[in-house]
């Protein structure tokens, strides 16, 4: 299951990760560098499984499990749904 942004939402990459702007409230909203990783893959279709396999591929060994991974990522989509800035696809 994929994730796409609110249509007046966009996203921009920083040195630390990506900023999200809500163009409706003028707020932005920062992701650190596994979030952006996550939602950039979210965008792009990959589904949770899949964004969780590849965070944890992409720490360092023992850093985190694949659970710990899959419910970050499921939180994040979360916490975009109900700040209304983004709606699973």
């Amino acid at each position: 299951m994929g994730v796409r942004l609110h249509h007046e939402v966009s996203l921009a990459g920083t040195d630390e990760g990506s900023v999200l702007l809500d163009q409706r409230s003028g707020e932005y909203w920062q992701l650190n560098g596994s979030a952006a990783t996550a939602l950039r893959m979210l965008l792009d279709g990959a589904g949770e499984h899949e964004v969780a396999a590849a965070l944890v591929a992409d720490s360092p060994p023992g850093d985190v499990g694949l659970d710990e991974a899959l419910r970050d990522v499921r939180e994040l989509t979360a916490q975009l749904a109900a700040a209304r800035l983004a709606v699973r696809s």
